[in-house]
């Protein structure tokens, strides 16, 4: 599924890929039952395969190692804490990718798997609304490298 995602971020600088940051299927589970729900089909092949991806200095969410998951910014875990925690995160959303203060991206969870998949919306943190942007995990990867 992710076999040209190498080829892809050679052609852009801003986007880094480090070797060696997969993540193991235990990890995975873990994250499941904590999240209450199922990881969507290519998100967990692409934590599998390569774990990891940053456009400029910011990374897509992955699971980091349990030594350091308490504290990882890039730990989707993390991440589900504090916005359980602040409550500032609309239900039915997980965070996957934030980058900066202008945006930010989730998957939609709250309409439940669709082959597999959870659709990832983009919000507009200047109005607060949240739209469509990818029809999968695999489609939202290619968008931001291709947008780097």
């Amino acid at each position: 599924m992710f076999d040209d995602l190498k080829a892809l971020v050679a052609k852009h600088p801003r986007v880094k890929m480090f070797l060696g940051r997969q993540v193991d299927i235990d990890r995975i589970r873990d994250a499941e039952k904590e999240l209450g729900v199922p990881l969507p089909e290519s998100y967990k092949e692409w934590l599998l395969k390569f774990g990891n991806l940053r456009v400029g200095a910011f990374a897509v969410l992955s699971l980091a190692p349990r030594d350091v998951n308490e504290i990882s910014e890039s730990d989707l875990i993390y991440n589900f804490r504090l916005d359980a925690r602040d409550g500032e995160l609309p239900v039915g959303y997980i965070s996957l990718y934030l980058p900066d203060t202008d945006e930010s991206f989730y998957f939609d969870v709250g309409i439940g798997l669709i082959c597999g998949e959870y659709p990832i919306v983009r919000r507009d943190w200047s109005d607060g609304k949240c739209e469509p942007f990818a029809e999968d995990f695999r489609g939202f990867i290619e968008k931001i490298v291709r947008q780097a």
